[in-house]
């Protein structure tokens, strides 16, 4: 073989094995993107698995919250159909606790024949009710008659109402509802109402009682304030007299699962209005930390078949467990 061939036989020899060695790396390299697709696959489904295993814990958390604040709601119809002798509950915001499945338990009740109806008071009443929320008198009075031009079913304005005029002259699309508040929460359409007086207002306010004085025994702090003529700022201080040496820490928490819950108020109480009608605030919070707030309105009807007419039946604001949240946050 002459020394021409044999330069030709290596040269091919040597293309051939690099032919080889690419053709092997590209498989390398190929395999090595498969695992890296198989490796974010399996982490997208982990995490997925994941967020759809603690997404079906929370909603099992919270059928369980939801469950105890539904029982605490049926407890606290069963209190107040009992009389006080026999151990009837307090309707005057009074907090109540206790633990049941595993669980915990805080209910408030509310008595609605203490609150002012909306519906039914005097313009003289609302006007006292706006002075204990702060207004001046000229804005309370106003307040007071643009209340009543909104409830009744006339066009006829008020000394200081407002009617459907005076509410497109505030550029508002709508005007008076010339009919029967529904909700508390209507009284935030009347002119001239601000959230601020909103807020401080709404805890004793009603559409329920149908009654035009509020029963003084379970009358909140602002409906006394109203009814003894003060400014609810004042009654507080009166109430409570600032003590300069109190730490503002020491403020009552709520106890943690596990302790030994007592009602934070004891003793029940025969100085209701006579209306059965009552708010129920009730809060169920699970082990794992869930909380559930229902809001209910319910009438006592004193019937075996059918005890109670459910007014209202709502996810309520969280204020029982309020403390308790916040710190395990």
């Amino acid at each position: 073989m002459t020394a021409k061939k044999v330069l030709s036989s290596l040269r091919a020899r040597g293309v051939a094995k690099d032919i080889g060695l690419s053709r092997r790396g590209i498989a390398l390299i190929s395999v090595l993107w498969v695992l890296v697709l198989l490796s974010l696959m399996a982490a997208s489904f982990t995490r997925i698995t994941r967020g759809e295993t603690n997404l079906t814990r929370n909603l099992v958390e919270n059928a369980k919250a939801e469950a105890l604040a539904d029982a605490g709601v049926a407890e606290a119809v069963l209190g107040l159909s009992r009389t006080a002798a026999e151990g009837g509950w307090r309707a005057d915001g009074s907090v109540y606790a206790w633990r049941f499945a595993g669980g915990e338990i805080r209910v408030a009740v509310e008595d609605e024949g203490g609150k002012i109806d909306l519906n039914a008071a005097q313009t003289e009443l609302l006007q006292g009710l706006f002075d204990a929320a702060g207004l001046t008198a000229g804005d309370a009075a106003a307040l007071a008659d643009a209340v009543v031009d909104f409830r009744d079913a006339n066009d006829l304005r008020q000394l200081n109402g407002a009617e459907d005029d005076d509410y497109s002259a505030a550029g508002l699309s709508y005007g008076a509802k010339d009919g029967p508040f529904a909700r508390i929460e209507e009284l935030r359409q009347v002119l001239g109402m601000t959230p601020r007086i909103y807020d401080l207002v709404a805890p004793g306010v009603t559409v329920y009682s149908g009654r035009g004085d509020p029963h003084a025994g379970t009358a909140p702090a602002i409906v006394a304030a109203a009814l003894a003529g003060r400014s609810l700022e004042t009654a507080t201080e009166e109430a409570e007299p600032s003590d300069p040496d109190a730490d503002p820490g020491e403020a009552e928490e709520a106890p943690a699962l596990g302790e030994d819950v007592q009602l934070i108020r004891e003793g029940s109480s025969d100085a209701r209005s006579g209306i059965p009608v009552y708010r129920i605030l009730s809060e169920g919070r699970t082990a794992g930390g869930a909380v559930f707030a229902r809001e209910a309105v319910v009438r006592l009807t004193g019937n075996v078949q059918a005890p109670l007419y459910r007014h209202l039946w709502r996810q309520g604001p969280r204020t029982l467990f309020e403390a308790a949240v916040k710190d395990s946050e």
